[in-house]
């Protein structure tokens, strides 16, 4: 027995080496999706993602960005319950990073249902001081209309961040110096269906819950749809595709007729000369918008802003107390912080962190020196001018693993940015934290208007609500500046002690797709440093560079940039790794049998397989399409798989 009893344990202890080797694990992950019954040769998505559907049917996520950011959703609501523990006084510090996360998170929580509500949201943005919305006018009064001065109102309700009403305000490199910022003013998207008033019956039903009487419903929708609806008429007639100009607010008031000085002064929270600077993107809309809302009956203008109001709140917040949906609440109001936070808690000792850092690095600048490689090979026959243009852009590329500034405490630098944000305040009101957290975050984009870094190292993104909850690697045109959120370096994406072929044929693809958008038809326009550039405007218009996005557009794509960043990043990772002049150990290791070229492809495919709904699928394609698309023709698949190939086809390539 005492024979037996070993040798299990022995079987026991291989069994568990097995399952902790990360190579064997990753495979072991892999083949888990793989169909053996369909062909790699005739449907790639359905033989390498056959089963990832049944796998995963009782997730909450999708696919693999979406599971990396549940991951981490789950480790900062274990960071929560961990604060929850440390949250009273004496020795919890009230103005740390920690208790400002801490109470908007126990707001979500705890706080009452009415605060949640779009009533109570309109008694804390009124259109003016002691002005209320007209709906709130006390039974057998008359709402002043001669008090509301709507571009006063369109300031205030401009504080909270993007909300595209009337008009869009944002805050932009400009074109010639990418550290110096400006205020952009353009007219509204209404497009998209999330960008405008919802169909007739349910704005009635949105004016219902926000207070507007039953039997005034009808008739204020037929007004404010058809505010809108003349809204897009002068959008529509807006001709000036340019790049706008430039003039002083002293000038767009002449040309306008109304007081913007004011409405920046309101924006800004403080005082301006009448000689400060905006790029004004459709002057023929302000002009045309002033006299529209001008001949509008002051109510009518009221409401439709309060509405859209509300439409853009509602999109800004998870509207649950669920534990899960409030972390999330605090990531995208919160990012900075949180991202902090979930270094410090999750990715190790500062030594830990900075090894795994240094491995994404390290496959970074294999591809770097790879596409080097591509600009000396010169496809496009550049000549010397643009090619030193594109190889000092790709040299100045920097990556940014966390969004945070580089070379400096980041526990420091972060305590600073919230210095200003005062969340103390016991009363659990929701509405009251989330609106504050949205003028906090755009104050923070408007004062880049005096203090833009000017390094790119000093550099960090100040996320909108979408990218603040998300995971997902980015590159930032005008900075030069590829980020790699904290979340993402983790199974199944990055393994740190994993086999180099996981690295490159996964995450290295990220990056190299990342890297490519600086490189492909709106990319190449600028250089190292973000500005215009002579020789990138030269390169994108030159006949074989044209030829190569036609050739990559042949099966037609309304995302032509990011499959020229998937088409070239897969050949530019493959090539990083097996390439002749990359000298990478390319031994057949010893945790399985099957060739390195098989298994690059396999855990390629992992970024695509996934089980959503198309509409899932923001600014790309579908997975499977932009899967099937990405190895079109690439002879290093067809060998890996011993798929036959046609004399006739060509592999499209940019770069």
């Amino acid at each position: 027995m005492w024979i037996i009893c070993l040798a299990l344990i022995a079987c026991a202890t291989v069994g568990a080496q097995k399952v902790s080797n990360p190579n064997t694990r990753l495979l072991d992950n892999i083949l888990s999706y793989v169909d053996t019954e369909v062909s790699a040769c005739d449907d790639y998505f359905g033989h390498a993602c056959g089963k990832y559907a049944k796998k995963h049917l009782d997730d909450p996520f999708t696919e693999i960005t979406q599971m990396v950011d549940h991951k981490v959703n789950q480790d900062l609501l274990t960071l929560m319950q961990e604060l929850e523990q440390r949250s009273q006084p004496p020795n919890f510090n009230l103005t740390s990073v920690e208790a400002k996360v801490w109470s908007f998170y126990h707001t979500c929580r705890n706080a009452l249902s009415d605060t949640r509500s779009g009533r109570h949201y309109l008694t804390l943005v009124p259109p003016d001081e002691g002005l209320t919305w007209p709906q709130f006018t006390p039974e057998g009064s008359v709402w002043p209309g001669e008090r509301f001065k709507w571009m006063e109102t369109l300031a205030r309700l401009h504080r909270y961040g993007e909300v595209n009403i009337l008009m869009k305000v944002f805050i932009q490199s400009s074109p010639s110096n990418s550290s110096e910022y400006v205020m952009d003013l353009s007219m509204p998207s209404l497009e998209e269906t999330g960008q405008r008033l919802r169909p007739f019956v349910e704005t009635m039903r949105t004016l219902a819950v926000l207070g507007v009487p039953t039997a005034h419903a009808l008739t204020l929708t037929k007004k404010i749809k058809s505010l809108e609806t003349a809204l897009r008429d002068i959008i529509d007639e807006d001709d000036d595709d340019t790049n706008g100009q430039y003039m002083t607010v002293r000038q767009l008031q002449r040309r306008t007729g109304v007081h913007w000085q004011k409405f920046i002064e309101l924006l800004l929270a403080q005082p301006i000369e009448p000689q400060f600077r905006v790029n004004v993107q459709n002057l023929g809309y302000f002009k045309a918008l002033v006299q529209l809302l001008n001949d509008r009956e002051p109510s009518v203008v009221a409401s439709y802003m309060m509405t859209r109001l509300m439409l853009y709140l509602w999109e800004e917040t998870m509207d649950s107390e669920e534990p899960l949906e409030c972390v999330k609440d605090v990531r995208r109001n919160m990012n900075l912080a949180t991202s902090l936070l979930y270094k410090e808690r999750f990715l190790g000792s500062a030594g830990h962190l900075q090894r795994n850092s240094a491995s994404v690095v390290q496959t970074f600048e294999q591809l770097r020196r790879q596409f080097v490689r591509l600009v000396k090979r010169n496809r496009l026959r550049l000549d010397r001018t643009q090619r030193r243009m594109i190889t000092q852009k790709v040299h100045d590329m920097v990556l940014n693993i966390g969004n945070m500034p580089q070379h400096i405490d980041h526990r420091r630098y972060v305590s600073q940015h919230y210095a200003s944000l005062d969340m103390s305040s016991g009363d659990l009101d929701y509405a009251r934290s989330h609106l504050q957290l949205l003028e906090f975050r755009n104050r923070q984009w408007m004062s880049q208007l005096s203090h833009s870094p000017h390094r790119v190292s000093e550099y960090y993104y100040i996320t909108d609500s979408s990218t603040g909850m998300s995971s997902s690697p980015y590159y930032m045109i005008r900075q030069n500046v590829i980020i790699v959120p904290y979340g993402f370096l983790q199974e199944p994406v990055f393994l740190p002690d994993s086999h180099k072929v996981f690295k490159f044929s996964l995450l290295g693809f990220i990056l190299a797709h990342e890297l490519m958008h600086a490189f492909d038809g709106h990319g190449v326009i600028y250089d190292g440093q973000g500005n215009l550039s002579e020789a990138g405007l030269q390169i994108g218009s030159s006949a074989r560079f044209e030829a190569g996005l036609e050739c990559i557009n042949r099966n037609e794509t309304a995302y032509l940039n990011e499959r020229v960043a998937d088409m070239d990043g897969i050949k530019l990772a493959y090539d990083a790794y097996f390439g002749a002049e990359s000298h990478q150990n390319r031994t057949q290791p010893d945790f399985t049998d099957m060739p390195l070229q098989r298994i690059f492809f396999l855990n390629l495919a992992q970024f695509f397989c996934g089980n959503g709904d198309a509409s899932n699928f923001l600014d790309h394609d579908a997975d499977a399409v932009r899967l099937k698309q990405t190895l079109a023709n690439f002879a290093a698949f067809n060998e890996a798989f011993q798929c036959p190939t046609a004399r006739s086809t060509e592999r499209c390539q940019l770069w």
